[in-house]
């Protein structure tokens, strides 16, 4: 009778174990985070990149990293092209920038830069503002820093003083929204070298908050790789290098 009763708490446990753990799965499984995760990764086992293809010694300064933990090269001054607005990005993007905008516009979007190439002055001058408007929201100063450093980097640390990545809007808010030039760019940026830089489901990547207006230049073949199976640029450097 012992021995039954032990066997019956034995498969009742087993039986909440296995409840408790299908549980955490379709708890994860409301995340979209998780679920994307899990996409990536099926994506790289079924068809995994061609490193050979993708990556060579002339592509370092399209795929070049900075981030909090990677900072811009000491000394790093980009070659670049000012635009007729006054902008400013790495001459060697221009033509596919520009390339974008002409194909954009064709099919109706009006896209528009609101920020460009930054030097070291106005990248901490954007963090400040930043910083400024959490501390008159309430927080302590420290904490409005924390905050702020979720939208704009530390100077020697952030993409715009690359040359490489652009802030898009719309061109005439009344006219056309915002919402519909991120779309057209989420869908088309890529065939063009450009990636979103800063997805939602990546914030726990990149470490920046959901910018649907951050594109960033990485090369056409990058980019290609990049969309289609849903990557940061973190996770696509930490695959093929």
């Amino acid at each position: 009778m012992r021995k039954h009763f032990k066997t019956r708490i034995t498969a009742y446990a087993a039986v909440l174990c296995a409840a408790a753990v299908l549980l955490v799965i379709l708890l994860r499984a409301t995340d979209n985070n998780f679920l994307n995760h899990l996409k990536t990764k099926a994506s790289l086992l079924l068809d995994p990149i061609d490193i050979s293809a993708v990556s060579s010694d002339d592509d370092d300064w399209q795929l070049m990293l900075v981030n909090a933990e990677n900072p811009l090269p000491e000394g790093y001054a980009p070659e670049l092209t000012e635009l007729s607005n006054g902008h400013k990005v790495d001459k060697r993007v221009y033509p596919s920038l520009q390339k974008m905008f002409d194909d954009a516009r064709s099919e109706g979007i009006r896209p528009m830069i609101s920020s460009s190439y930054r030097t070291s002055a106005q990248q901490q001058a954007e963090l400040d503002e930043k910083t400024e408007e959490y501390i008159r929201q309430g927080y302590s100063p420290s904490r409005a820093l924390e905050i702020a450093k979720t939208w704009a980097a530390v100077p020697g640390r952030s993409e715009h003083q690359t040359g490489l990545a652009l802030d898009i809007t719309t061109a005439d808010a009344s006219v056309q929204a915002a919402e519909t030039v991120w779309k057209w760019l989420g869908e088309n940026s890529y065939k063009y070298g450009f990636i979103l830089r800063y997805p939602q489901d990546k914030t726990d990547i990149t470490g920046i908050s959901n910018e649907p207006w951050h594109f960033r230049y990485v090369g056409k073949a990058a980019a290609e790789e990049i969309h289609k199976r849903g990557l940061c640029l973190e996770e696509y450097l930490k695959i093929i290098r």
